[in-house]
């Protein structure tokens, strides 16, 4: 599913009511200065982050990765950038016959800390290989991958500095949860490395890590391969003071399952398969206790999941509908569903992030082009953010990808006007209050749609697909978690 050669013109009458009904569907809501971030060398910036999650904090730093100069040796780069100070993240030193190191950021906590990887490449063979890494607010890199391990991600950061991920040993294994080798879920803190086991498998993944120190994943439960996945079944789990918990023994009677989020009061959501690896369940556990959350309500379709929470337990997730011809954000909140339908024109919507005020950010797409537009839902409806910013910013919100809890949004665009009009950025939305629509452009928004074209200006530029198979298993991407080759090719070529 790709969308080739985006851009945003409005012609003739066609144009003049779109542009109304944008307006009359932004009455009512706050609207949002529009800050543009820029790219790193190349023609691009991107939202980072892990499972389409942008790494946002709550004083409203955010981490980016761009297209540099110097691709394909060093495709992409990140960096940190708060309140208009952009922070180059440091590379890990060279070493013989490794070049290309580039970064990646999957999240930031409270102090500026990000957690993430980075990848070197072979000059002689083109192999690849990750290191787990930590980055001070000042872009100071630090390695963590343990000694033993021949690759490792950090995934997850809380803000006491406890780092969660996996690392990989030296054997291969066609069903790796990491880059190809067998994978161990790993927790780092005060600067030593920890295993957490397995459910009685040989790999596990540690994913989200909270301020409770609870770590969630998934884990594989045995060594026997299911017939129709062709891997050992996997199922999530809660790590506590030393111990993995099976929070969703058999899933729901198929072979893989895995979570989608942690709060940091303890909720932990994601997926379930069913028997024969067709149709899943999403779930919420919470102290102990595991919610079908199918059992509160559904569009009645084969498959859903739940993929975030927030601290009260309302939980985000999708649906499909009883046709299964398409599929809808929706969500559970105090033992109640809420369909949360689409945008119009748009026959599919998908969330991302369920804020502590209710507040949901996400995409609404056609699940035919994939062609898309990013919302917030507030106040019991859905809007378009391309109408709650000025009309004349130079940009084309696709999808929204974090919203803290200060209403700042991360949203993944495209360029409308300039030279380089049809490139993807990754923008920042800032809640703007009662104020002049008209003053509400950002002055990087004009600075950079006058910049020149760059190499492959103004070409056909696409997203990642919104369904997909996992190197290695079955599930549809959107079930996630996904597999780490999945990300890195999405990290590596976002245009393909």
């Amino acid at each position: 599913m790709k969308i080739k050669g985006w851009k945003m013109s409005y012609v003739g009458l066609a144009g003049a009511i779109a542009a109304l009904t944008l307006s009359l569907q932004g009455m009512g809501h706050e609207r949002y200065r529009v800050v543009v971030l820029p790219p790193d060398g190349g023609p691009d910036s991107y939202e980072a982050g892990y499972l389409f999650y942008a790494p946002l904090n709550p004083g409203g730093t955010l981490g980016v990765f761009g297209d540099t100069s110097a691709s394909p040796a060093t495709p992409v780069n990140s960096y940190t950038w708060t309140n208009g100070r952009q922070t180059k993240l440091q590379q890990l030193p060279p070493r013989p016959d490794w070049t290309g190191t580039q970064t990646y950021i999957n999240w930031i906590n409270v102090w500026g800390l990000s957690a993430g990887y980075v990848t070197r490449t072979n000059s002689l063979t083109g192999a690849t290989a990750d290191s787990a890494v930590v980055w001070l607010p000042d872009g100071k890199i630090y390695d963590i991958q343990p000694a033993s391990a021949t690759q490792s991600h950090a995934v997850w950061i809380n803000d006491l500095g406890q780092v969660s991920g996996w690392a990989e040993n030296s054997a291969a294994d066609p069903c790796s949860f990491g880059n190809g080798e067998q994978t161990a879920a790993l927790i780092w803190q005060f600067g030593v490395s920890r295993r957490l086991g397995t459910l009685g498998g040989v790999q596990s993944y540690g994913e989200f890590i909270n301020d409770l120190g609870q770590v969630s994943g998934h884990a594989e439960t045995n060594t026997t391969a299911n017939p129709t996945t062709g891997c050992p079944p996997y199922d999530p789990f809660i790590w506590q003071d030393g111990k993995m918990t099976d929070i969703n023994p058999g899933n729901f009677g198929g072979a893989e399952g895995g979570t989608n989020f942690l709060s940091n009061r303890g909720h932990a959501v994601g997926f379930g398969t069913e028997a024969g690896e067709i149709d899943a369940d999403p779930f919420l556990w919470h102290d102990g206790r595991l919610t079908n959350l199918n059992t509160i309500g559904t569009l009645g379709g084969g498959m859903g999941s739940a993929f975030n929470v927030n601290d009260a337990g309302h939980v985000v997730g999708i649906n499909f509908t009883a046709d299964d011809s398409a599929l809808h954000a929706v969500l559970w909140r105090e033992g109640t569903f809420i369909d949360l339908l689409t945008l119009s024109g748009f026959d599919c919507s998908e969330p991302f992030r369920i804020n502590n005020r209710d507040q949901i950010v996400g995409y609404a797409f056609s699940c035919e082009t994939g062609s898309s537009s990013a919302f917030i839902w507030e106040d019991g409806e859905m809007v378009d953010l391309n109408a709650l910013i000025p009309a004349d910013s130079g940009v084309q919100l696709a999808e929204a990808n974090w919203i803290n809890d200060e209403g700042v949004i991360a949203a993944q665009a495209v360029l409308t006007t300039g030279l380089s009009a049809g490139d993807s950025r990754a923008v920042l939305l800032i809640p703007a209050g009662e104020c002049d629509p008209n003053d509400l452009r950002s002055p990087a928004v004009k600075a950079l749609t006058a910049m020149a074209p760059s190499a492959d200006d103004i070409g056909a530029k696409s997203k990642p697909a919104v369904l997909g198979a996992r190197n290695g298993r079955v599930n549809p991407m959107w079930l996630r978690p996904l597999s780490s080759a999945r990300l890195r090719s999405r990290i590596e070529h976002p245009s393909d």
